[in-house]
């Protein structure tokens, strides 16, 4: 694996950790429009009409959307074990710690060398020298 691809290896943790942040915004949609729902029908006598499967229907899209949440978790801790045993591999601490804050913990180039109290472009040269040293198991 080049450079560039062993990058995007490595960034597949932080792009399951965003889809499953859109997943958790979905279900947070979801119930506040169940709960309009469920106020809109309080007052209804009988629950009869057109919009009488309303609330039947947008709980099972909260639950549909909940069971994609939890394969979506599942998935992202096993991405991120494989991550951590890619940089597991870099026998180099400092390469080894920019990999993990940049691609687990999804910290900036700023942010990594303020926390490693080294300069912008330090991280850098650790981060391609780090990336270089993967060694991703087939």
């Amino acid at each position: 694996m080049d450079y560039k691809e062993k990058v995007e290896w490595l960034g597949r943790y932080q792009a399951s950790v965003s889809c499953q942040h859109m997943l958790e915004e979905e279900i947070e949609v979801l119930r506040s429009d169940a709960e309009r729902v469920t106020a809109c029908m309080s007052g209804m006598p009988g629950r009869s009409g057109p919009n009488a499967d309303r609330l039947p229907r947008a709980v099972d899209r909260i639950e549909e959307a909940q069971k994609r949440l939890e394969q979506q978790l599942e998935s992202c801790m096993e991405t991120r074990a494989e991550i951590m045993c890619g940089i597991m591999t870099v026998r180099d601490r400092p390469g080894q710690e920019v990999l993990r804050r940049r691609y687990v913990m999804g910290q900036s180039y700023t942010d990594i060398a303020n926390a490693m109290g080294v300069v912008q472009r330090r991280v850098y040269q650790l981060h391609k020298a780090g990336v270089e040293k993967v060694e991703l198991r087939s």
